[in-house]
């Protein structure tokens, strides 16, 4: 059962809204283009960018469309990178991919020209997903 906010379309709807209007991400999402999986416990969303902008969060079919980047995390890595408060191991991507406790993979050198508006992107999520 899907556990993080953002597989809901009311709070993706949110996301969208809150991201798109954040100064901090906007300085470093310039030319962001990007087709980025979230995937956990057999659920996934396509979250795409175009120059910067999020433009959709929606249901992802693996083999249907082209992908950058896939971040995969079961619901307990979510729950707690998403928490008000993550604890040690858990305080962004980085750290989760270094503790294994998710997996990042495709276009390596996409994922560290946008590191800075993905570790954006999750703080925002957390805001959102806990009502900020």
């Amino acid at each position: 059962v899907m556990s993080i906010g953002v597989f809901d379309a009311g709070t993706a709807a949110r996301l969208r809204e809150w991201i798109n209007q954040d100064g901090a991400f906007r300085q470093v999402s310039r030319d962001m283009t990007l087709n980025m999986a979230i995937e956990t416990d057999g659920a996934a969303r396509l979250v795409t960018f175009r120059d910067g902008t999020l433009t959709s969060i929606k249901p992802f079919v693996t083999v249907t469309e082209p992908v950058d980047l896939t971040i995969r995390g079961d619901a307990t890595f979510w729950r707690n990178l998403l928490s008000p408060v993550p604890p040690p191991r858990f305080p962004n991507l980085y750290a989760g991919v270094r503790a294994e406790t998710c997996q990042v993979s495709g276009n390596a050198e996409l994922y560290w020209a946008y590191f800075a508006a993905l570790t954006r992107l999750f703080d925002v999520m957390r805001d959102v997903e806990n009502n900020r």
